[in-house]
């Protein structure tokens, strides 16, 4: 072979290797691109998963919880006169007078509590045990219908509000029979020092014809429901005043929707609650014989929650 021919074949040789270099470089850009485009890939979609999982699961914890506003309540013994108003008729003074002093008498008696959580559950049970010097009353709390309210009762027996208080209303009308505790004064006026916002109940059955002047129909409450007492007035507008107080329904009782619903007396409670009511009520200065205090006095000693379910 002439040297130009070795020359001419080095030189293809040269090239052949060349381009097979090339080659192999192009595969390994192509081999890493695909790989680093592969990590991307998994990646994004791993994130983009943890996003939505992390958004699912916040939904559905959003979806358990409502907000609450507690507002503040100035207590209502401010608005207390220091003597009987002179246009009160004469008939009248002696009522007024007892009513003044027993007023007077509960005043020193008065407490607060902390303002409950603005965030509450609106699902799941709780557990109270009302013990009383007649015997306990075990109570199965429910979120569902009123939760801040519900949420508040629960606040108040963890922060022993209603330890050593009174129940100081038996009321045993034809259409009304409940006890009435929450009120460490034993007057009906005291409280927390707070509110809780309305809740009311949708799902009673009416137990009557319309009222004429409200367009409103009684409902039923039956036979251990417990609902919050409060003092709104729809002539005037004033609502959201439930706070501390709450009523134990005795016997199937008839009352405007106007009442939030946040449990029910358990059996052996009931049991209690017809001991109370047997014993009789003493009238109060009204001298109402259906309305007044239990004749036998009825002390909550202790009231102890537990959280219960909370699924």
């Amino acid at each position: 072979m002439s040297s130009n021919e070795e020359r001419r074949e080095a030189a293809k040789r040269k090239l052949e290797e060349r381009l097979e270099r090339e080659r192999q470089e192009k595969r390994r850009r192509k081999i890493i691109i695909a790989s680093v485009s592969t990590v991307v890939v998994v990646a994004i979609v791993a994130t983009a998963t943890t996003l939505i999982v992390k958004k699912v699961l916040d939904d559905r914890e959003a979806a358990r919880w409502t907000a609450c506003s507690y507002t503040d309540q100035p207590s209502r013994f401010d608005e207390l006169p220091d003597e009987v108003p002179a246009e009160v008729p004469a008939e009248q003074r002696a009522q007024a007078q007892a009513y003044l002093d027993e007023m007077r008498a509960g005043e020193s008696k008065q407490r607060t509590a902390p303002k409950p959580d603005e965030k509450q559950l609106k699902e799941g049970t709780a557990n109270l045990v009302l013990d009383t010097n007649q015997g306990a009353v075990p109570i199965t709390l429910d979120r569902t219908g009123a939760p801040c309210n519900t949420g508040a009762v629960i606040s108040l027996a963890e922060n022993d509000f209603y330890n050593d208080t009174p129940c100081h209303r038996l009321t045993n009308s034809e259409s009304l029979k409940v006890l009435q505790c929450g009120d460490p004064t034993g007057t009906g006026a005291g409280g927390p020092g707070w509110s809780s916002p309305d809740e009311l109940p949708t799902d009673l059955k009416p137990a009557g014809e319309p009222d004429p002047m409200s367009g409103t129909a009684p409902v039923t409450y039956p036979r251990g429901t417990v609902a919050i007492a409060n003092s709104n007035n729809p002539q005037s507008g004033q609502t959201d005043t439930g706070s501390s107080q709450f009523f134990l329904v005795l016997q199937d009782s008839q009352l405007a929707a106007n009442y939030s619903v946040v449990g029910q007396v358990d059996p052996d409670g009931l049991t209690v609650l017809d001991k109370i009511a047997a014993n009789g009520l003493t009238p109060g200065p009204n001298g109402s014989a259906e309305d007044g205090k239990p004749k036998q006095p009825v002390e909550i000693t202790s009231a102890t929650v537990d959280s219960g379910n909370q699924d």
